[in-house]
């Protein structure tokens, strides 16, 4: 009976870990032997302070300039990286980031999708990232963390992704967000890496930045359940594909809807506006706001 009740706890803390865990949560849990607490920064911010037990990433482990736009690294990679984070796929993995930049929180979340996208799915991101945590004067570390590696192997999920291919094959068949700045969307304002203005034939506008507050925590969740569903018309239950210039911003998109709202089937484009606008052969609208007509 012993053994059971240890193991239905256990169970019961797997489905525990929310989306998004607040300050108070990862210091009374980032001890916990399942949780895996990793900072998501470039530059040398963890060596010199971090949330202690917190381990260390940047988010070139996880893209690459595959020529023509940044994409997610090859499986064997993500893998190795993974692994050396001692993940595997029943951890609990909390990512945070020394928001000094809007892009700091967008690495992290991007992350948040690699991991649901190789079969770790239960993850969640530090509301206000380690600002929110330090300004509570909880305990910081400047001591470089190791872990004994697991030996993870990934299972990809095929329908958290896109390529060119699908995109065209469902353009105006399902709803698309792009989730950069809506004067980038309507074309009025180039993309710098991006030679075509404008955006998707038949996608909406919903830039990632409108769900956070300034201090980059989420804004309350009944107000961003009612935007996509009385706003955008979107159904829990059916897929919603989600892009932006390179894989960065829409990804803080994926985490919102697919997280914290619950939608069943969230896809992103990874290549995005980088492969989309730079091509020839891609239906592209400008100047105008549009909505998915089912």
């Amino acid at each position: 009976m012993k053994i059971l009740a240890v193991l239905m706890a256990s169970s019961l803390s797997l489905l525990a870990l929310e989306p998004l865990v607040d300050a108070h949560w990862l210091d009374a849990h980032k001890s916990d032997t399942n949780v895996k607490v990793v900072e998501v920064s470039d530059g040398d911010s963890y060596a010199k302070e971090h949330i202690s037990n917190a381990l260390h990433t940047s988010i070139g482990k996880w893209r690459f300039d595959n020529g023509t736009f940044l994409s997610v690294r090859p499986v064997e990679e993500i893998e190795k990286e993974i692994r050396s984070l001692g993940i595997d796929e029943n951890s609990e993995v909390v990512l945070y980031a020394p928001i000094n930049e809007p892009k700091d929180l967008l690495k992290a979340s991007y992350i948040y999708w690699a991991l649901h996208y190789h079969g770790v799915k239960n993850v969640a991101l530090l509301d206000g990232g380690f600002k929110s945590y330090k300004a509570l004067g909880l305990a910081t570390s400047n001591e470089v963390m190791s872990v004994k590696p697991t030996v993870f192997k990934a299972k990809l999920d095929g329908q958290k992704i896109a390529d060119l291919h699908y995109v065209k094959k469902h353009l105006k068949k399902l709803p698309m967000i792009d989730a950069r700045p809506s004067d980038m969307y309507l074309g009025v304002t180039p993309t710098a890496t991006v030679k075509r203005n404008g955006h998707i034939d038949g996608a909406m506008s919903y830039s990632w930045n409108y769900s956070v507050d300034k201090e980059y925590k989420l804004k309350p969740k009944a107000l961003l359940e009612s935007v996509f569903k009385e706003g955008y018309g979107l159904d829990k239950n059916k897929e919603v594909l989600v892009y932006c210039t390179g894989g960065l911003e829409t990804s803080y998109n994926y985490f919102v809807l697919s997280g914290v709202l619950g939608y069943k089937n969230i896809r992103l484009y990874d290549a995005s506006m980088k492969e989309w606008g730079n091509r020839e052969d891609t239906q592209m609208k400008q100047y105008r706001y549009e909505m998915f007509k089912k």
